[in-house]
């Protein structure tokens, strides 16, 4: 095959452009849809002590949750951006809940094992909340996740 200059010159400069729009496709589509969402949780204007808050898109797949911290604040990442409906939920900290709880101890000299979750620990981070909020078809909490960090505060009254 003949190699002119014109011919390397366009060949040259498909293989840039062709190069230049993969790349700018690639850039476009970073970070641009997902989001970080941090904030406090609370009930009645008091931080949570603890619980899950989940973020559930709308539409499509995708969402995160978080395990509340005990001064009521939580992080999410990686969601997708859109509108979101929010679940909160406590139970998972109601003592009286509890069921089937193991009851053995390891082994004498053993170097631990199960052990059991602390009662009086779960009570003091233990606040009833309203059941409509743990549910998805029935919570009225939501947001609009952005692209990027952003704090979104949560009040399950």
């Amino acid at each position: 095959m003949l190699r002119t200059p014109l011919f390397s010159w366009l060949l040259t400069r498909r293989i840039v452009g062709s190069f230049l729009l993969v790349a700018a496709f690639g850039v476009a589509g970073c970070g641009s849809s997902m989001g970080t969402v941090t904030g406090k949780v609370s009930h009645k204007g008091t931080a949570l002590k603890g619980g899950n808050v989940t973020f559930i898109p709308t539409a499509g797949p995708g969402g995160g949750s978080s395990s509340i911290m005990e001064d009521g604040s939580y992080t999410i990442e990686k969601i997708p951006v859109g509108p979101v409906k929010i679940c909160v939920e406590t139970e998972s900290l109601n003592p009286g809940k509890l069921t089937g709880v193991m009851k053995y101890s390891p082994p004498p000299g053993s170097p631990g094992g199960y052990q059991p979750p602390d009662r009086t620990a779960m009570l003091k981070r233990y606040t009833p909340i309203p059941p409509q909020y743990k549910d998805s078809t029935t919570t009225t909490l939501t947001y609009t996740v952005k692209p990027g960090r952003q704090e979104h505060n949560i009040d399950a009254d």
